[in-house]
Formats: structure tokens, sequence, C-alpha cells
């Protein structure tokens, strides 16, 4: 918590300085804001709230998926609920909200396996829909030459991790201890790691849980590809209402955006918000978004605007509507909602 918070500080701290060191733009910046086209800025606003309605639709399917049924407003509030935890506990590795999810499943009787199985498929799914979406986005950059040191270091933290994830479906094809192992290895290269720096390591309990949890979601996975078609297209749109949302932000400040811009940007946004260690990848994510935008010449000006109106629709609106939705699953009883 103190590491977080001292980044969060550092985080303020700089954005502060940039405001100071900048402050001659600022009245540039206060008149471009007031000439912003507010029917584009309401449309960004309309797509972030799809995004939260597409949000709550991609766990329905993933339950679906799972041969489990639940009622649209229910997945809505449990996935938006789960939004907000993920984003607020840093190091669950997406892993918080998981707990909205089995004590829903606990209310409605569902099996505790079948409930994990649907969230990490939603996490599966979206981690290979984004990869996809990210090689698009460097094919158009490097096209373009457009592609720096920055992205491309970025670019290779996540490729690590999506190698990682391969495997993973690779072992799963294989067998359950296969898949053991593999979960064992970011612990193990850690302790590692830790022993080399003079560091004590913490004894660990042998429980295999995790990672049996994650085997039989791969292995529905693998034996039912078909089953997997829904959830991957509610994944699809989420990466669609991003890259749209960033659109409308750049064509409200007049900036005669293609789809390039705002598809690279987009992608290196999210790329820097993953690789970062702040909630909701707070001043990572500003950072890559503003590297993307500046290498297609943009003005310092615009640049400040549309990152900050963006993030506005990508991050606060989306946690808002998560903290109001996980208020609402424990204060409404779930039974009002079966039916």
């Amino acid at each position: 918590m103190k590491w977080r918070l001292a980044g969060t500080g550092a985080v303020l701290a700089l954005a502060l300085v940039f405001l100071f060191l900048n402050r001659s733009q600022l009245p540039l910046a206060w008149a471009a804001s007031r000439r912003a086209n507010p029917a584009l800025l309401a449309a960004a606003a309309g797509v972030s709230l799809l995004y939260l309605a597409n949000y709550g639709a991609m766990y329905r399917a993933a339950y679906r998926a799972v041969g489990l049924d639940i009622p649209f407003f229910a997945a809505f509030r449990s996935a938006n609920s789960a939004h907000f935890l993920n984003m607020t506990v840093v190091n669950s590795g997406g892993m918080a909200g998981m707990a909205v999810f089995l004590r829903e499943a606990r209310e409605r009787g569902h099996g505790r396996g079948l409930v994990v199985s649907a969230y990490l498929l939603v996490a599966l799914l979206g981690h290979f829909v984004f990869a996809f979406v990210l090689a698009a986005a460097l094919a158009v950059a490097a096209s373009d030459g457009n592609v720096g040191r920055i992205e491309l270091f970025a670019t290779a933290v996540f490729i690590v991790y999506t190698v990682f994830s391969t495997a993973l479906l690779i072992a799963a094809a294989r067998s359950r201890n296969a898949v053991r192992w593999l979960h064992r290895r970011p612990a193990a290269v850690r302790d590692w790691l830790s022993m080399r720096l003079g560091r004590s390591v913490d004894a660990r309990t042998a429980s295999t849980e995790a990672a049996d949890e994650l085997y039989d979601a791969l292995r529905m996975m693998l034996r039912r590809p078909a089953a997997m078609v829904r959830p991957a297209i509610h994944a699809l749109l989420s990466e669609v209402a991003g890259v749209s949302a960033l659109w409308f932000c750049l064509r409200a400040f007049g900036i005669d955006a293609s789809i390039e811009e705002p598809l690279v940007a987009y992608s290196m946004g999210v790329l820097f918000g993953i690789v970062g260690f702040l909630p909701a990848g707070i001043g990572f994510a500003e950072a890559g978004l503003s590297v993307a935008l500046s290498s297609f010449g943009l003005s310092g000006v615009d640049i400040a605007l549309t990152v900050v109106t963006y993030r506005i629709f990508e991050v606060w609106v989306p946690y808002v509507a998560g903290a109001v939705s996980l208020h609402a699953s424990f204060r409404r009883p779930l039974a009002a909602d079966a039916g």
C-alpha cells in the first residue's frame, strides 16, 4: 500500500510540475477546450456507456458458454463491480473482481468451478483479443515508421506475457500437471531473484487450486471453441469502443484523425497501463497515449486535451459505475434479480 501511495503521489507531483512548466500554454488549452464540439464529446460519452453495457453482456455470454445463465442486469452489476475492484486492487492480477462473482454464485446456487471458468474465460479472451488489436496497431504504425523504442520495449513486455498465455493453452492440451508446473513458474522466478538479491523468501503452501481452476477454463476453451465465439465478439466490441471513444475525442478538438491515430494510441495506452503498477494504469496509460499521439505530429495542447478527456470516459466513468454497482450488489437482495 505504501508503495502504491508513493507512486500515486509521484504521478500527481509530476502532473503539477508538467502544469507549471507548461503554464504559458494553459490559456491556449482553455480556449481550445471551449471550442470542443459538444456533439462529438456526447458521442464519446455514449460509447463509454455502451462499453459498460457490453461489459455486462460479455460476462453473461461467458456464463452461457459454461452452461449457466444469469439475468443481464445481474451480470451488468457484477461485471462492473468486478471492474471497480480490479482497478482498485493493483496486485490482484485481475482476480480481485472474482469475489463478486463467487458471492453471486453462492446466492444463486451455481457451482464455484463453472463460475470461476466463466470469469477466467473473459480474462483470457480479452487478453487474446487485445493481442490481435495490438498486432494490427503495430502493423499500421510500422507502415508509417511511427514505432519508437518506448513502444517496442512495452510491446516486448506484452509479448512475453502473451507467450506465457500461449504456453498455458499448450500445457492445457497436454495435462493438468503441465498447467500446475507452468502456473508456478512466475513465483519460482520471483523467489530465485529474491534469493539472488539476498532477500528472504516466504514459505508457501503447495495449493494447486488456482492452477486447477485455470486448467478447467482452458480445457473448456479447447473442447468447446464454438461456445467462445459470442464472448470473444463482446471482447472485440470492448476494444472497438475504446478506439471509437478516442476517435470522437480527437475529432471533438478539431483534429482530423483517421482510424490510424486512435487505433495506435489506444493500443499504446492500454499496453502502458498493463505494464504500469498504479491503479487503472494511471500515469502509464497517459504516457503511452501521449507518446503515440506525438508521433503523429500533434501539438502538446491537443494531446493534453485529448488524453485528459478520453481518460475521463475510459477510467472515471467505469470507475464511478463500478463503485455504484458494488454498493448496490451488497444492498439489493440478489433474489430480486431472479426470473
